[in-house]
C-alpha cells in the first residue's frame, strides 16, 4: 500500500469526495449536506487542505481554516481543524499523524482548534466518535478543556411570556446597527460578527432570521437568532436537519446585563419557539451550550455532546 498525499491544486470535485468519503462512512450519525459543505468548505478562501489517497481512492483528509476580522482579532492566532477523517479500514497506519502533522506545519498561527470556527461544523470534539477521540488527540499534545452541548426539543411547545412591557419584532436592515451595537457592548464579539455577516449575506428567503427585545424607550435589551432548513444561509444548529423532519434552530441568544435576573431570558427563548412553530417546523436545537438547567424548562435535552480540545502548535 502506498500512500500519496495532496495538499495543492485541490479542485472543487476532490472537495466534493470529501463530502461523499464522510457521509458513506459517518453519514448516519453526522450527515453534512452539499450546501452547508459548499458554503462552510468549497466557497471559504482561507483554507488549507491535504488529502491522503491509495491510488486513486481517497482514504483521509484534514481541512483547515484560519480567520481575520476587525470584531475577533484574537481568532488570528488560530487554526482551525473544520474536518477530519481517515476511512476506518485505514486507520494505525500513521495517515491521521500525517494528516495532523501538515496542520502543525503549513498553517499560520500558534493554536490548533478543533471546531468552533465561523461557519463551523462541530464545536468541539464528538464524544461519539469512537476513532477521533481525546486520547488519541492527548497522545499528540490536545488539552481538553471543557465539555459542551447540542440540546434538542422534539414537538416543542409554546410558553407564556412573562415580560409584558417588553415588545418582541424582527430585526431589520434599520435596526441592524443598533443590534450590532448591542451586541458589542455586551461583549458579544462573535455574535456581532455573524449579524453582521448574515445582514451583508442574507437573501429574501433568509429575512427575519434576528428578534430582538425592546423596552420603553425602544432600546434593544435582549435577541435571540432563529434559523430554519429552508434558508439560504446554513446556520451550525440546523446543519444536521437530514436527521430530523423539519429541524428548526435557536442561538445564540443573549439577555442585555441591566436586564438579567428578570425572566427576559426564558422570554426570548420562548418567543423564539413560538416564531419557529409558525413556520410548522417539528424539532428545534439549540447548539453549542451548557445551560442545560435554562433550557430544560423548556423541554430541551441533550443531543449530542463536545469536548473542547486545543494545541499549542
Amino acid at each position: 500500500m502506498n500512500i500519496i498525499y495532496k495538499s495543492s491544486d485541490i479542485k472543487q470535485e476532490q472537495l466534493l469526495s470529501v463530502l461523499k468519503l464522510w457521509n458513506d462512512e459517518v453519514g448516519l450519525v453526522y450527515p453534512i449536506t452539499e450546501k452547508g459543505f459548499n458554503q462552510n468548505i468549497v466557497s471559504y478562501s482561507n483554507k488549507k487542505v491535504m488529502l491522503a489517497y491509495d491510488e486513486d481512492k481517497l482514504v483521509g483528509f484534514i481541512i483547515l481554516k484560519q480567520f481575520s476580522d476587525e470584531f475577533l482579532p484574537s481568532y488570528e492566532e488560530d487554526v482551525f481543524i473544520s474536518l477530519f477523517f481517515v476511512h476506518k479500514k485505514y486507520r494505525k497506519q500513521g495517515i491521521g499523524s500525517k494528516l495532523l502533522d501538515f496542520a502543525k506545519e503549513n498553517s499560520e498561527g500558534k493554536n490548533l482548534v478543533i471546531g468552533k470556527e465561523i461557519y463551523n461544523f462541530f464545536p468541539g470534539v464528538p464524544t461519539d466518535f469512537d476513532n477521533l477521540t481525546d486520547v488519541w488527540l492527548q497522545k499528540r499534545g490536545f488539552e481538553g478543556v471543557r465539555y459542551t452541548h447540542d440540546l434538542i426539543a422534539r414537538n416543542p411547545k409554546s410558553f407564556e411570556i412573562k415580560n409584558q412591557n417588553i415588545k418582541f419584532k424582527y430585526c431589520l436592515n434599520d435596526d441592524k446597527n443598533r443590534l450590532i451595537s448591542f451586541l458589542r457592548k455586551n461583549n458579544w464579539n462573535r455574535w456581532a460578527f455573524e449579524a453582521k455577516d448574515y445582514f451583508n449575506k442574507k437573501t429574501i428567503r433568509d429575512e427575519n432570521a434576528y428578534l430582538i427585545g425592546e423596552n420603553e424607550k425602544d432600546e434593544i435589551v435582549c435577541f435571540c437568532r432563529i434559523n430554519w432548513k429552508d434558508m439560504d444561509i446554513v446556520a451550525y444548529n440546523v446543519t444536521w436537519q437530514d436527521r430530523f423532519t423539519n429541524l428548526g434552530g435557536i442561538g445564540p441568544l443573549g439577555v442585555d446585563k441591566e436586564y438579567r435576573k428578570t425572566g427576559l431570558g426564558g422570554d426570548i427563548i420562548s418567543k423564539a419557539i413560538e416564531c419557529l412553530k409558525e413556520k410548522n417546523v417539528s424539532e428545534i436545537m439549540i447548539d453549542w451550550t451548557g445551560l442545560m438547567e435554562l433550557y430544560r424548562k423548556y423541554n430541551f435535552e441533550v443531543w449530542k455532546s463536545y469536548k473542547y480540545m486545543t494545541k499549542e502548535k
